[in-house]
C-alpha cells in the first residue's frame, strides 16, 4: 500500500507558516530547557545528542522558513509527516531526560491536538495511536531524569501513562468536535455565498436579457419588414423560397425566444401544472427540433407513470438548453434515460459527440468558462450550462457532469421525491 493512501489525503490544509511557527517556539523552549540543565543546574546527562536533536529540527526548520510563502499550505500527507517529527524527536528527547517521569511528557498531549484541529479523521488517529504507543515505550524505556535519582513506584508511573493517555483521547476528541463544527460552519457559509453569488450572477444576466429583448426587438421587426418584401419581390422563384421560408422560421424563432425572456414566469398560471415526470421529459425533448441526421431516444423504462411533478418553468428551461446543447455537440445520437431508484428520481442526458473538454469540465456551471477547444472549433461562453445548473438547483437537484458511455458528455439530473414529486 502506498504510504499516502495510509493517511488518505491530499487536500491542502494548514499554512506551511502556521507549522514553522510552532516548531520554533518548541525549539526555543528545547533549547533554553537544555542549557538550564546543562550549564545553570550542572546536571549531568548526554545533552550533546539532545542538542543535535534540536538543531536537525533548527536545520529543517529553517529550510522550510527559506523556501515557504506567505499563503502556502500543506497537503494532509506532509502535514502528517511534519507533526510525526515533532512527536518523535520530542519523544527522543524525553527518553534522555527522564522519560514519562520528566515534568515535560505532558507535551505529547500537543501533536494530537495540533492534528485533530487541522487534520483528517484519519491522519488524527493515526497521530494519537502513535503519541500513546510512545509514551508507553517512554514508560519502561528512558534515561534517568538529571540530578538525584528518585525510584518512583510502578503503580505511580502507570498512573502517569494512564492520565497522558485519557488525556490524548479527551482533548483529542474535544478539539476534533470543535474543529469539525468550525468546519462545517465554514462550509455551509461557503455554499451560502456561492448560492448568493449565483443568485445575483443570474438576477444580472436576467436584466441584461431584459435589456436585450428590449433592443433586439426593433431591428428584428425591420428584418421581418425586409424578409416579407424579398418574399413579394421574388413571388414563386423556387429558386429562393427555400431559403426564404428558413429566414421566416428563424425570425419567428427569435420573436419566441425573445417573449420568453421579456415575460414574467410567475403569471405563466397556464404552464404550472401537474404532470407525470415521464411526460414531462417526453414534453420538453419533443418540443425540440432534432436535425436530420441526429436522433433522440427516450428510454423511460425505469420510471413509473404515476411519479407526479410541478411543471416549472426552471425545470422546463434549463432541461431544454442542456438537451439542445447535446443535439448541437452530438455526431449522430442522444440518449434520455429517466428513472426513479429508491428515493430519487433522475434523468440523464448522453451525446455521442466529444464530450466535455478536459480543461473546464471541473468549472462547468459557473459563468462565463470558455474551453481553449470550444474556443477553437464553437462559440460558448458557459452561460447556457450556468443559467440551466442555477435554475435546477432552485428546484432541489444535483447536477453532475461527466463522460457518457456513447463516448461523449452525460449530464446527470437528480432529484429527491420529497423535493420535486407531489404525493
Amino acid at each position: 500500500m502506498n504510504i499516502r493512501n495510509i493517511f488518505g489525503l491530499s487536500q491542502e490544509n494548514i499554512k506551511l507558516e502556521t507549522l514553522i511557527n510552532i516548531r520554533w517556539i518548541a525549539i526555543i523552549g528545547q533549547l533554553f530547557a537544555v542549557c538550564l540543565i546543562t550549564f545553570y543546574y550542572h546536571f549531568e546527562f548526554p545533552y550533546p545528542w539532545a542538542l543535535a536533536a534540536i538543531f536537525l529540527s533548527i536545520f529543517l526548520n529553517g529550510i522550510l522558513e527559506f523556501i515557504k510563502t506567505s499563503t502556502q499550505r500543506l497537503n494532509n500527507f506532509w502535514a502528517s509527516l511534519s507533526i510525526l517529527y515533532d512527536l518523535i524527536q520530542l519523544s527522543f528527547l524525553l527518553y534522555l531526560t527522564g522519560g514519562i517521569t520528566n515534568p515535560f511528557s505532558i507535551l505529547t498531549i500537543v501533536p494530537t491536538t495540533i492534528a485533530v484541529t487541522y487534520l483528517s479523521k484519519r491522519s488524527s488517529v493515526i497521530i494519537a495511536i502513535t503519541s500513546i504507543l510512545l509514551l508507553s515505550v517512554l514508560t519502561t524505556q528512558y534515561l534517568p531524569l538529571p540530578g538525584p535519582y528518585i525510584s518512583l513506584p510502578e503503580y505511580y508511573l502507570l498512573g502517569l501513562w494512564a492520565s497522558l493517555t485519557v488525556g490524548i483521547i479527551f482533548l483529542g476528541f474535544y478539539a476534533y468536535s470543535i474543529a469539525e463544527e468550525h468546519r462545517k460552519r465554514s462550509k455551509a457559509l461557503d455554499n451560502l455565498e456561492q448560492t448568493l453569488s449565483r443568485e445575483r450572477e443570474l438576477k444580472s444576466l436576467g436584466g441584461l436579457a431584459a435589456a436585450a429583448a428590449h433592443e433586439l426587438a426593433t431591428p428584428l421587426g425591420t428584418i421581418t419588414l425586409v424578409v416579407e418584401d424579398l418574399k413579394k419581390q421574388l413571388g414563386k422563384d423556387s429558386r429562393f423560397k427555400q431559403d426564404v421560408d428558413l429566414l421566416n422560421s428563424q425570425i419567428q424563432r427569435c420573436k419566441n425566444i425573445l417573449k420568453d425572456l421579456s415575460t414574467d414566469p410567475n403569471k405563466q398560471d397556464s404552464f404550472i401544472e401537474n404532470i407525470s415526470f415521464k411526460n414531462l421529459i417526453k414534453e420538453i425533448t419533443f418540443s425540440l427540433e432534432a436535425p436530420k441526421n441526429k436522433s433522440v431516444k427516450v428510454n423511460d423504462v425505469n420510471i413509473a407513470n404515476n411519479i407526479i411533478v410541478s411543471r416549472k418553468v426552471e425545470v422546463i428551461y434549463a432541461l431544454r438548453n442542456i438537451i439542445d446543447n447535446a443535439l448541437k455537440f452530438a455526431n449522430q445520437k442522444i440518449e434520455i434515460e429517466i428513472y426513479n431508484q429508491g428515493k430519487k428520481i433522475g434523468v440523464n442526458i448522453n451525446d455521442d459527440g466529444e464530450g466535455f473538454p478536459q480543461d473546464v469540465i471541473q468549472k462547468l456551471g459557473e459563468p462565463y468558462i470558455k474551453s481553449a477547444l470550444v474556443a477553437k472549433n464553437k462559440s460558448g461562453l458557459g452561460l447556457g450550462i450556468f443559467i440551466s445548473k442555477t435554475l435546477l438547483e432552485r428546484t432541489g437537484a444535483k447536477i453532475t457532469f461527466k463522460k457518457s458511455s456513447l463516448g461523449g458528455a452525460l449530464v446527470s439530473v437528480v432529484w429527491s421525491e420529497s423535493s420535486f414529486v407531489i404525493k
